[in-house]
């Protein structure tokens, strides 16, 4: 009864997603992020992590990204012999918890789109089960489209708002948290003195900073940071945006022809990838040393560099 009464909590009270059971991000835990062009942006800014690392600098947590700008839970477009690269960031990069952020490009098909999307999001869900068995759950909503941004955003919004439920009703039936971040950032942009995104759906600068503070107080309740803004927090996304760098080379790599695809050579392969897990490596280790020691900058540390 009492991991029903927990999980319950998790589903529908997500302000404490982590924070309700604190001791559930252990030392060393993977946090891995699949979805679309929002998630992307949230992690390769590095505001996000650096939240995350601020809330729990002893940790020594390891987030991944394996968003991929236009993804749908129905369709993902990768290059030839992709699968098999997968499998080896996937084996490189255990996750503990798992967040996917889908909805806002599928929401274009509108009311009629919706039961593919929830078809193909529960196979999805089925994918991912597979993939991370064990692994804790969070279903991110897209975020609303700006007002201020687009001519259209109240007939948007009234879709956007449609697939929010879906992905919520979902959430509830996985046993998986859901946060809200169709409402999270309609309050930003009430708030905000400026535009935080381009055309409405594309968070700039401000919007990336705006949505990663509200995600990371959903996931960490009252672990998160306090503070918006401070010296600290942008040294630490800077570490963050700089691995992020790395991941991507490792997600979408420019030589993915010779790597794995159509004029594939394992020796290629084999010589060249594993360099960029190190590097990934030995920036996770600066953000993780930024995020225990207070006083030290990311100035403070040379870019992480290998042999010729």
């Amino acid at each position: 009864m009492k991991t029903l009464a927990l999980l319950l909590c998790l589903v529908w009270w997500p302000a404490a997603a982590f924070s309700a059971a604190g001791e559930s991000l252990r030392t060393g835990d993977g946090l891995l992020f699949y979805g679309s062009g929002m998630v992307e942006r949230l992690l390769e800014s590095g505001d996000l992590e650096a939240r995350l690392h601020l809330a729990h600098p002893d940790k020594k947590l390891r987030i991944r990204s394996l968003a991929w700008t236009g993804d749908e839970v129905g369709y993902r477009l990768r290059p030839e012999g992709y699968v098999e690269h997968l499998k080896t960031l996937l084996a490189a990069w255990p996750a503990q918890v798992v967040v996917l952020g889908y909805g806002m490009n599928e929401s274009f098909a509108g009311a009629a789109g919706l039961p593919a999307f929830r078809t193909q999001y529960q196979v999805y869900l089925r994918e991912i089960a597979r993939r991370h068995p064990g692994a804790k759950l969070v279903l991110l909503s897209p975020i609303a489209v700006e007002e201020r941004s687009t001519t259209d955003a109240a007939e948007r919004n009234r879709d956007v708002s449609l697939y929010t439920q879906t992905i919520a009703d979902l959430a509830r039936a996985q046993g998986a948290t859901f946060i809200d971040l169709f409402a999270a950032s309609r309050d930003a942009y009430a708030r905000s003195a400026e535009p935080l995104t381009t055309q409405g759906i594309h968070l700039n600068a401000a919007g990336t900073r705006a949505i990663a503070d509200a995600l990371a107080r959903s996931l960490l309740g009252d672990a998160a940071p306090a503070a918006t803004a401070s010296p600290r927090l942008t040294d630490l996304a800077r570490a963050a945006a700089q691995k992020h760098r790395y991941v991507a080379e490792l997600v979408r790599p420019k030589n993915a022809a010779l790597y794995y695809g159509v004029r594939k050579r394992p020796e290629e392969n084999s010589a060249e990838l594993p360099r960029y897990h190190q590097l990934v490596a030995q920036a996770d280790a600066i953000v993780h040393d930024l995020a225990g020691h207070p006083a030290k900058r990311f100035a403070d540390y040379p870019a992480p560099s290998l042999p010729a």
